[in-house]
């Protein structure tokens, strides 16, 4: 039961991605209404006090299986997942999804406005990566 549960989630998820990717434009998912790191196609920002991110979760999912059904492949151990999401391992794919960013000594790192984020803009996710 757990499992019907645990696909039906994944299922919903990516229902809400597909709807939310007719209005994607570039990588960077908030287009101008934010920062966008233009190495990564990230967005970036002071939310709360904390430096934020644009990140991959659940729409990598998306993503990957898109590119599998198309290329008829398989996904041959976790390395795999990620080439397929992205050549270098730190590009967002055009998802709605953030984290807070890693400060560096695994603490959050504070800001006051966006400009504050600019060093922290390509740090690792410390919180997890959410739509919410």
């Amino acid at each position: 039961m757990k499992v019907f549960a645990a696909v039906g989630l994944v299922t919903a998820l990516l229902a809400v991605v597909s709807a939310q990717a007719e209005d994607r434009a570039g990588n960077c998912y908030w287009g101008d209404k934010q920062p966008c790191h233009t190495e990564t196609g990230c967005n970036y920002g002071c939310h709360k006090r904390i430096c934020w991110s644009q990140c991959n979760g659940a729409c990598a999912i998306k993503v990957v299986m898109e590119k599998l059904i198309a290329e008829g492949g398989s996904i041959e151990n976790f390395n795999d997942f990620w080439k397929i999401i992205m050549a270098d391992g730190t590009n967002c794919v055009k998802c709605p999804e953030w984290c807070y960013v890693d400060d560096g000594s695994k603490g959050y790192q504070p800001c006051s406005a966006n400009s504050d984020c600019d060093s922290a803009k390509a740090n690792q996710c410390l919180s997890h990566c959410a739509m919410f």
